[in-house]
């Protein structure tokens, strides 16, 4: 069961992950917080990948690597700014769903197929979006589906979740023709230098009527540049060194387990994500949030109970 703790190492460093960036979204443009997090973690995987040696690439890391970047660049654009318009205790359970997404993804690509007694523990991962998304003034059972689509953020987060069951299996092919660091160090990189061109051209594209040509870009949202260099260089520590914790002991894990369980584990993390962001937020109906990322956390469980 040593990669079920590995999992669950992940899973802290996940829900820490989000809730950091939360936090930084506040004074960063999503962009720039993406490459700053994406190139740290980056660099610190290749200095370790040195380290211990560089790997042969397998047949199969081209492609592993151009699909784990185009996915991630979608997905991470679309959660970022999801995090930064919705409340976190809403947006982050949505991806309870990826493990359930992953039961077909992982049997295509990896050809991975879990127990059917895990059919189960996806009921319990609905109804806990279900209570998740319901509200005083609901007076119909369809209400709180109708919230989910309603809602930009959540219902971002719900493509998010359904973009990431495709990505971890190519996570897990990165690892399988390489190691469990140089393949995804090398991803990050190409992840973090594709988001600083994506945030350069959009800020050299769109300037402001007072900004002149060639001028830098603003740091923040806001032009804003006060703080704004302190924060950016938190960001990539902090960011950087959660991610590459994570992904060193997730990417163990797939080495030991098939996906759709090791993702179950991880997502545990939903439940801290919630509890923090009712309480450091101040966001509201926490009982009720807590409630529904404990069901979709339980189906997780379930799902890995019954392999």
């Amino acid at each position: 069961m040593f990669w079920a703790v590995l999992s669950a190492i992940g899973a802290g460093a996940d829900a820490a992950y989000y809730i950091v960036n939360k936090k930084f979204l506040q004074t960063l443009e999503p962009d720039l917080l993406a490459a700053a997090g994406f190139l740290c973690a980056g660099i610190c995987l290749l200095a370790l990948s040195l380290l211990r040696g560089i790997p042969v690439p397998g047949p199969d890391f081209l492609l592993a690597v151009t699909a784990d970047c185009i996915l991630n660049i979608i997905g991470t654009t679309i959660a970022f700014r999801a995090l930064r318009s919705t409340e976190i205790s809403l947006a982050v359970p949505m991806l309870a769903f990826t493990p359930l997404f992953l039961i077909g993804t992982a049997a295509l690509i990896l050809h991975e197929i879990p127990s059917l007694a895990g059919i189960f523990g996806i009921i319990v991962i609905a109804a806990g979006s279900y209570v998740l998304n319901t509200a005083d003034g609901h007076t119909s059972l369809m209400d709180p589906f109708r919230a989910m689509i309603r809602d930009p953020g959540v219902f971002s987060m719900l493509v998010v979740a359904f973009l990431y069951a495709i990505v971890i299996n190519f996570d897990k092919m990165v690892v399988q023709n390489s190691d469990t660091v140089f393949g995804s160090g090398l991803v990050f990189s190409l992840l973090g230098s594709a988001f600083m061109v994506i945030f350069l051209l959009k800020r050299f594209g769109g300037r402001d009527p007072g900004q002149k040509a060639g001028e830098a870009p603003p740091l923040t949202k806001t032009g804003r540049t006060h703080g704004a260099w302190r924060d950016l260089a938190a960001a990539s520590i902090i960011v950087g060194i959660l991610l590459t914790l994570e992904t060193i002991a997730i990417n163990q894990a797939y080495l030991l387990q098939i996906v759709p369980y090791v993702s179950a584990i991880k997502r545990t993390s939903i439940l801290l994500t919630v509890v923090y962001g009712t309480l450091v937020f101040r966001e509201k109906e926490i009982l009720r949030r807590v409630s529904g990322a404990g069901l979709m956390v339980l189906g997780v469980v379930l799902i890995l109970l019954f392999p």
